[in-house]
């Protein structure tokens, strides 16, 4: 640990991230602001993630292994548990991501400026294969989250508008109400689950800046890489907060947070899967049609 009293903990849970955490890492020291404490938990992986984060040779950063994989709620968990007892802040981060220098100066301003604020996220650029784009929509717009029940309600329909892996987070709000990041839906939904739980607590600002390129694409490792698992995990947490908060979401609710979810569903489909599936009904339709027109031409000579 640093003998300082670093004001703020990033914490980077790590699984087969050899390919990526050189460059996450590089981003993540050379931040603006410098009073803070970077700990790195490898989840039970043996690749050479360990080599790359102690060749920097950086007095911030305590490397933790675990024997096991924990899965990544409580991998985050426990980096949280380690965190220096003086610092105030937790920021998340991970392995695939370039940080912008100046994100944690930001967002330790904005929780210096406004006590009331909880959580802290902004703007990210997420670069795909073929094609990059900024989100959430609402802060690139210039628009700030709503609070309280109305986040919550909206976090449900849309299905998370606050980015994870550049979240700050007010420690003491996360440990006075006892918050946890839950392996519920295996390495699903764990952001997701804890944010919308967090809207019920504490107020959530959004800042209207890029603070990180997310880069994903077909080489990347990310346990939660497999699409049609993470479907079946989200489609289960709509149920399973509907049950748990049926004060706060409706039949109405749940019906058009499902809509979103098809919707989300059917964007995650390769144009080629999308041809061949209507293709295939293309030609069931020919079929019926051409089977019905025998049946027709059959019946009228019958009855000749």
């Amino acid at each position: 640990m640093l003998k300082s009293s670093p004001l703020v903990t990033i914490i980077l849970p790590v699984y087969n991230g050899e390919k990526t955490l050189k460059a996450t890492l590089e981003s993540l020291l050379n931040q603006t602001y410098s009073n803070f404490e970077l700990l790195i938990c490898i989840d039970g992986t043996k690749d050479d993630s360990r080599l790359i984060a102690e060749a920097f040779n950086d007095s911030k950063i305590t490397i933790f292994e675990n024997a096991k994989n924990l899965g990544l709620g409580s991998n985050v968990n426990k980096l949280i548990s380690l965190s220096s007892l003086e610092s105030q802040y937790i920021a998340m981060a991970e392995q695939d991501d370039i940080y912008v220098h100046e994100r944690i100066e930001w967002q330790v301003a904005v929780f210096e400026e406004y006590a009331n604020v909880g959580l802290v996220s902004g703007i990210a650029e997420f670069k795909g294969v073929k094609e990059n784009r900024l989100f959430p929509e609402i802060l690139v717009d210039g628009e700030q989250f709503p609070q309280d029940q109305k986040l919550f309600k909206y976090l449900y329909e849309n299905q998370l508008k606050v980015v994870n892996t550049c979240m700050m987070i007010r420690k003491k709000v996360h440990v006075d109400h006892d918050l946890i990041f839950r392996n519920t839906y295996g390495n699903f939904n764990v952001d997701w689950d804890y944010i919308l739980r967090f809207s019920l607590v504490s107020e959530v600002h959004g800042i209207p800046k890029k603070l990180v390129s997310m880069h994903r694409n077909l080489t990347n490792s990310s346990v939660t890489r497999d699409k049609s698992t993470q479907h079946q995990a989200s489609r289960q947490l709509l149920i399973d907060f509907k049950d748990e908060y049926p004060n706060l979401i409706s039949n109405t609710l749940y019906k058009k947070a499902l809509k979103m979810h098809r919707k989300i569903e059917l964007g995650h489909r390769s144009k080629f899967g999308i041809i061949t599936h209507g293709c295939f009904y293309f030609f069931i339709y020919l079929d019926v049609y051409f089977l019905n027109y025998i049946f027709k031409r059959t019946f009228k000579f019958m009855r000749r």
